[in-house]
């Protein structure tokens, strides 16, 4: 079962890259200067190590990171090099933080460590155990969505947490604990949204706690599209014509150029619903006689034959 682990870890190298930045700015200790150290180990409410989490170290939580790094696969951190002083810890957990020693998200009410030289002060934290949304896949067909992109989207914070399917569809993500969620994915080149619905304001709303496991189920719906051949106006294809087809309910809108024999292909591309198809080129522009409906699962063809002359070469 495939999770967000390699997103995760892509996001946590560009983390931990713009830290590295805002670390230099921050003026780092010294060659020769004396330092001391920070380490401790991040565990949930549940008891089980956070793997991946990315602790980043503040003298004042309004200011920039002096130091971040990853916890291991143990839930260990130690940071070296650190000058004296009092330091804040930021546990970030992909897409969510809280302040040690845990289940702090108010920076003005979190822990304070005292570093000195030479010495190694212990942080541990326990924070909210997340909750996760899991889940199987299937494309209209019936068959598992593989290696579909899917998207959980917090409705409280506007923030997003992506993944993607394995090759049986299955798909298991980790989220913010005790927040509700949106949940959507790729079928083919459209987005649905659970349950079985392309329009997001008919999505279920999904709440998480900490700790628990939320199972959902969804068989895409089959995309509608059209196609067709596009002539000029003395019968020759018409080559190079930008073809747009606009959704007149929801004004979505899909391009593409029709090719050397003027065709032009949106199967399997396309929201079913009611469309406006038009074709232009330079100054030129002409639509559809009428508007199109489309079905779930059709392909409808929509020929034209354009009122100017398409230049050749």
């Amino acid at each position: 079962m495939q999770s967000s682990r390699v997103l995760r870890r892509t996001v946590l190298a560009a983390a931990l890259a713009g830290v590295a930045a805002a670390t230099t700015a921050a003026a780092p200790a010294f060659a020769g200067e004396a330092t001391g150290s920070l380490s401790g180990v991040v565990r949930d409410t549940r008891g089980a190590v956070v793997r991946d989490a990315i602790v980043s170290a503040y003298l004042t939580p309004s200011g920039d990171p002096i130091q971040a790094l990853a916890t291991d696969a143990h839930g260990r951190f130690r940071m070296a090099g650190l000058k004296a002083g009092t330091y804040q810890l930021q546990i970030g957990m992909g897409g969510w933080s809280e302040w040690a020693p845990g289940r702090v998200t108010d920076p003005a009410q979190a822990g304070s460590y005292r570093v000195r030289a030479h010495h190694d002060t212990v942080a541990n934290s326990k924070v909210t155990a997340a909750g996760t949304i899991a889940g199987r896949f299937f494309t209209a067909d019936g068959k598992p969505a593989a290696n579909a992109a899917v998207r959980i989207s917090n409705v409280n914070t506007a923030t997003e947490t992506t993944g993607s399917t394995a090759a049986d569809g299955t798909f298991r993500i980790a989220v913010q604990p005790n927040q509700t969620f949106v949940v959507s994915y790729a079928a083919g080149a459209i987005t649905e949204y659970v349950p079985h619905t392309f329009n997001s304001s008919e999505a279920t709303n999904f709440f998480v706690r900490s700790g628990a496991t939320v199972k959902i189920t969804d068989r895409a719906i089959a995309a509608a599209g059209i196609s067709g051949r596009v002539t000029d106006a003395a019968g020759a294809p018409a080559t190079g014509v930008t073809v747009s087809v606009m959704n007149v309910d929801t004004t979505a809108e899909l391009g593409t150029v029709t090719g050397a024999d003027g065709s032009y292909d949106f199967a399997g591309r396309l929201v079913p619903g009611r469309y406006q198809v038009r074709f232009s080129a330079g100054e030129h522009s002409q639509d559809a006689a009428e508007i199109v409906a489309l079905a779930s699962g059709q392909t409808t063809v929509v020929d034209a034959q354009l009122a100017w002359t398409v230049a050749v070469g």
